[in-house]
């Protein structure tokens, strides 16, 4: 069965909206027998019978300093870990009046923690999860599309020199009063053991009095500009997730650590990385030892009489710079890298550093008809 059909299936059992009835199947895993008793437990009702309505649910603040909250979805609702069985603790509530009248006085010295405000919260959040979006910019989308001009600006009208008229600037009357409002967002606030967080963001602890006020706020129906990271009046909707049996500190461990590259790299041009060099060296007794160098050597000068430079890169690593004439065949280099050579019995050959070209084909035209002055050249393993 697909999403779509469990959609429908679900909205002809409940008779809801089809957005709560995602919301229902989403936490579910769109498996219709879970959402529809998790719909029914949620709304204490038996199946077949229709909830009570309150006059007031509809009604909305218009007066709004902030941007506005729509709902608050994906909530699994489950036991608060938090109620204080204590009976101290529990809202006090006074009552006063004649026989046939009643006033109920709320305690006024009774203030709301960090926890009580979460219960609120939560509680709201479940009344208004299934309520349609009452945003007018919502609402009339599509009318406010259809009535967008084609075209917005500024013209101009022509004047006359005979009568004497001017031209004039004529601005679009419209266009002064629109206001470029943000798009809407989605926030997901997710409630710990500890305290809260927006998003992937840090923790917000239940004991601090400016994150209570933060709370007061959601409850309002008002986004904290700061904590949601809004814009004065951006529409904002608010998704609930309720982790209160769940340590924040926790959380953040098991998440895996993510790490940028770590290792070395190699410059084009070098010699092959890990590949030794050999190089001769005397001692007093006339013995020749080999030593393995892993890093390329400096180019080595050599003395000698010419009008151009060309530095020689030997196979096993080793860097000459030697002078050449200009008017000297290509085949002088070749002689050169040959007494240069160690392992005279492997085939070899030469080629231009950038881009890489073969100087077999060269051997009998000059230095400069080759274009190798004060070039580099690579002898490479056949």
């Amino acid at each position: 069965m697909s999403n779509q059909q469990a959609i429908d299936e679900f909205v002809g059992i409940t008779g809801i909206a089809t957005s709560v009835a995602e919301q229902y199947l989403a936490r579910n895993e769109y498996d219709v027998m879970l959402a529809v008793n998790d719909y029914y437990n949620n709304e204490h009702v038996e199946p077949g019978s229709k909830p009570e309505t309150s006059s007031n649910t509809n009604k909305r603040s218009t007066q709004s300093t902030g941007a506005k909250v729509k709902s608050f979805s994906d909530l699994n609702k489950s036991n608060n870990n938090y109620n204080n069985d204590d009976s101290d603790d529990n809202d006090m509530n006074f009552f006063t009046g004649g026989q046939k009248s009643g006033l109920a006085v709320e305690d006024p010295n009774k203030s709301k923690n960090g926890r009580s405000l979460v219960d609120d919260l939560i509680e709201k959040a479940e009344k208004e999860s299934g309520e349609p979006d009452w945003r007018e910019n919502d609402k009339n989308n599509d009318t406010q599309n259809s009535k967008k001009k084609l075209f917005k600006g500024t013209g101009f009208s022509l004047g006359s020199i005979e009568n004497e008229i001017n031209s004039k600037t004529v601005i679009d009357p419209e266009s002064a009063n629109e206001v470029n409002k943000p798009g809407k967002v989605t926030r997901t606030i997710t409630f710990w053991k500890e305290g809260f967080n927006v998003d992937d963001g840090e923790l917000y602890k239940y004991d601090d009095p400016q994150n209570q006020s933060y709370l007061k706020q959601l409850n309002m129906g008002r986004a904290p500009l700061s904590l949601l990271n809004v814009q004065m009046f951006q529409d904002v909707d608010v998704n609930v997730v309720k982790k209160l049996d769940d340590s924040y500190y926790d959380n953040q461990k098991s998440k895996p650590r993510v790490f940028g590259f770590q290792g070395t790299g190699n410059r084009l041009g070098s010699p092959v990385p890990g590949e030794p060099i050999s190089v001769e060296e005397s001692n007093n007794n006339n013995t020749t030892t080999t030593t393995s160098i892993t890093e390329p050597t400096k180019p080595i000068e050599e003395e000698q009489i010419g009008d151009t430079s060309i530095q020689i890169r030997l196979a096993s690593g080793e860097r000459i710079v030697r002078k050449f004439n200009s008017t000297d065949l290509v085949e002088e280099i070749y002689k050169f890298i040959e007494n240069k050579t160690v392992d005279s019995n492997r085939s070899w050959g030469v080629v231009t550093s950038f881009p890489p070209q073969p100087l077999d084909e060269k051997k009998n035209l000059s230095i400069a008809e080759a274009g190798l002055k004060n070039s580099v050249v690579i002898q490479k393993w056949l």
